[in-house]
């Protein structure tokens, strides 16, 4: 790894460090948590970030993925894991004393994608954090473009050539008015963003909610 990637890699985790002490500050005492977006592809620091750390006994955890957690699962036997389609969350009305979720809303599709996911959070959780990275800080975390993320159609355009895992369906990034917009429509009855700076650009949002 260069240094480039070393400078990336210790920023992003003083990042995720930062993410797991503001969710916990939001929920200090053990409760009921549901992660949602949990991978079976269990390769880098940053994937399942909050299942690593999680502090409260492992029958207070379950994690919500739309892929096999077999491998996962058998590394943590004491927790719940939980698949579903991408949609509706198979889960009871505020079933959860809160839902976390890192990083996972600008994956899910388009706007009313979102929309729709950010409303299942808040169905099913009394109350809700999650976290996205912010369109317009200057390097893209995913693809490592630099300002070109900042035109979603010349950055899909370049994603092609140059990345094509990443499509219109599996990456649209947020700013800060996309989410004050999103979270206005939404369900939610109270909001706030917090931005996450480096350098003094924001870098990531958070958002706290509930219904």
């Amino acid at each position: 790894m260069g240094y480039l990637g070393r400078l990336k890699e210790s920023v992003m985790q003083r990042s995720r460090e930062a993410k797991l002490a503001d969710f916990y500050g939001y929920c200090p005492a053990e409760c009921d948590v549901l992660d949602v977006g949990v991978s079976n592809n269990d390769h880098s620091p940053q994937v399942n970030l909050f299942l690593k750390a999680f502090r409260y006994s492992d029958r207070r955890y379950t994690g919500l993925a739309v892929e096999s957690m077999d491998a996962v699962a058998r590394q943590h036997p004491g927790k719940r894991f939980v698949l579903y389609d991408g949609n509706i969350f198979p889960f009871r009305d505020r079933e959860f004393d809160f839902v976390f979720s890192n990083a996972v809303i600008e994956h899910v599709g388009g706007e009313e994608a979102q929309l729709r996911f950010i409303n299942e959070m808040l169905r099913t959780g009394k109350r809700v954090f999650f976290t996205t990275p912010s369109k317009f800080f200057p390097v893209e975390s995913h693809t490592n473009a630099l300002f070109i993320h900042w035109w979603p159609r010349y950055f899909h355009s370049w994603c092609r050539r140059n990345s094509p895992y990443w499509t219109e369906t599996n990456l649209r990034l947020l700013s800060h008015s996309d989410l004050q917009g999103m979270m206005a429509r939404s369900d939610a009855k109270s909001f706030t963003i917090k931005r996450n700076r480096t350098l003094g650009l924001t870098m990531t949002f958070t958002v706290v909610c509930q219904n």
